[in-house]
């Protein structure tokens, strides 16, 4: 995503080196936010949060491991903030544990879907199902990490996520999916 000469250039504070990784890094960091966070006027002020953030700790990066993870990390870390912070404008689901497990094809139908369905069917998921549901089905966060990441037990993150993965099912077939819900 971005060459290491690149990166040490940056940390010397080179104005142009800022600028490819800005630009290069942009498009990517814009497509999570999105994903995160459904108030489109909030986006821009996002990413210029997360390059903010970004180009102060560039110089604790270990060039020896990949960037982009490093990035999404950062990006996702300032969306949970911007979260966390908006709160009280958003709907709050109450966190009773649930155990029934959905089937395990969820993944592998919605990938049957287009990117525009797949994006309309997440950003009309409750908040708190959505926030799981991505760290854990799209950015591979552990059960663990989501809970400290969004302050909440593992429990109420295994939960949230079932809870998540059942709405998607519900939806799916209240949307016309019905040969794809069957298969769930």
């Amino acid at each position: 995503m971005v060459e290491t000469n690149v990166i040490n250039a940056a940390v010397r504070r080179d104005k142009g080196a800022f600028k490819i990784i800005y630009e290069s890094c942009a498009p990517y960091a814009f497509s999570i936010i999105r994903r995160y966070i459904s108030s489109t006027n909030d986006h821009k002020d996002i990413l210029q949060e997360v390059f903010a953030r970004l180009f102060l700790s560039l110089n604790t990066f270990d060039t020896s491991k990949d960037f982009k993870p490093w990035l999404r990390r950062i990006v996702i870390n300032q969306c949970m903030q911007h979260l966390r912070k908006n709160r009280k404008r958003s709907v709050v689901i109450p966190l009773t544990p649930t155990t029934k497990e959905p089937n395990e094809n969820l993944e592998a139908q919605l990938t049957k879907l287009s990117k525009s369905d797949i994006e309309m069917l997440l950003s009309q998921m409750p908040d708190g199902y959505r926030q799981v549901f991505m760290l854990i089905a799209i950015d591979e966060y552990s059960h663990k990490e989501v809970a400290k990441l969004l302050k909440l037990s593992p429990e109420t993150s295994r939960s949230q996520y079932l809870r998540a993965r059942n709405w998607l099912k519900k939806h799916l077939i209240n949307n016309n999916y019905k040969t794809l819900a069957n298969g769930l």
